[in-house]
């Protein structure tokens, strides 16, 4: 019994180190996302020149999840309620940040660019598309950066450290 345990407790701190690895992952993997949606956001906005309901759901068409997800949510919720752009983007963010492994920094890069949403014209619009990636850029370089010092640390220390446990408390 002692032995089935010891090994409970390896194999789950190393699934704890794994799925912090594995966050380092998802979070690179989601600003990028984000970027091209941000993208094609641009693209629809600037040459459809698309209402902006129509645009964010042509937008989530071309995404994985759950980047598809934020998206197609705020573009049904502007066509069913009567606010603004600005306050339905954040009552959806604030619902998708807890789902998601982006950081607060991430979040309030989005929740800055969603605050000019819909209230200029298409010029300022793309100019404000513009900076967010940018900033978007340098969250995911900042994010590769870290999955590359961090993801083999955490899976070696989650492992190692389930070793050291067991070992203590043999």
């Amino acid at each position: 019994m002692t032995w089935f345990g010891a090994a409970f407790i390896v194999f789950s701190s190393a699934f704890i180190g794994m799925e912090l690895a594995r966050r380092l992952e998802r979070r690179t993997t989601l600003l990028r996302h984000v970027k091209v949606a941000l993208e094609t956001f641009d693209t629809e906005v600037a040459f459809a020149m698309m209402p902006l309901a129509q645009a964010l759901e042509q937008v989530s068409r071309q995404l994985p999840s759950p980047t598809k997800e934020f998206f197609h949510q705020v573009a049904v919720r502007l066509t069913e309620v009567e606010t603004s752009a600005v306050e339905v983007w954040e009552e959806e963010l604030d619902v998708w940040k807890v789902h998601v492994d982006l950081e607060e920094k991430d979040i309030e890069i989005l929740r800055q660019f969603g605050q000019t949403l819909g209230k200029q014209d298409i010029d300022g619009q793309r100019k404000q598309i513009q900076l967010t990636q940018s900033y978007l850029n340098h969250m995911e370089n900042m994010a590769q950066d870290a999955q590359k010092k961090y993801q083999s640390m955490y899976r070696s220390l989650g492992f190692l450290g389930g070793l050291l446990l067991v070992i203590m408390l043999l």
